[in-house]
């Protein structure tokens, strides 16, 4: 942790994090929307190995430790990075529409292959390793209904 915040502290490099930040939304926001399919969201994982790539490149001009917000929104751009790489692998890896994820080249829900939970973990080269885990039927208590999944309409 002290050696990621060093790095980032003492970066020289050439790009703001503004800019690299910008940089992800526009990725995300293109090619990995509500409404999204499986060639944009491909296209979007390179766009984003490039913006992640661009971290490296980073110019943060506060050496300080008090106060610095360079060096804040550096490093939570940094975990921003991660989040965009975990949501971009998980919503292509889902071949199905539910909720806010709507795939277009998927449209239908699909309970018998995708109830479950998608679990991400992203390494520090931002490679995404993808599992899954069950999803409990059941509530803690008896005091509240189990409420079945149901297809959302509006």
């Amino acid at each position: 942790a002290i050696a990621r915040l060093d790095k980032f502290r003492n970066a020289d490099g050439t790009r703001k994090t503004s800019e690299i930040r910008l940089a992800m939304q526009k990725t995300m926001q293109t090619h990995a929307a509500v409404f999204r399919t499986g060639d944009t969201m491909s296209a979007g994982i390179e766009k984003l190995k490039d913006v992640q790539a661009s971290l490296s490149d980073v110019q943060v001009s506060d050496r300080s430790l008090v106060w610095n917000t360079d060096l804040i929104e550096t490093m939570e751009l940094d975990n921003l990075l991660m989040q965009a790489a975990a949501t971009i692998h998980g919503a292509l890896n889902r071949e199905e529409s539910r909720g806010g994820h709507a795939r277009e080249d998927f449209p239908d829900r699909d309970d018998a292959k995708w109830h479950k939970h998608s679990l991400m973990w992203v390494d520090k080269k931002a490679d995404v390793t993808i599992d899954y885990r069950p999803v409990h039927m059941y509530t803690l208590t008896d005091e509240v209904e189990m409420v079945p999944p149901r297809k959302r309409v509006y």
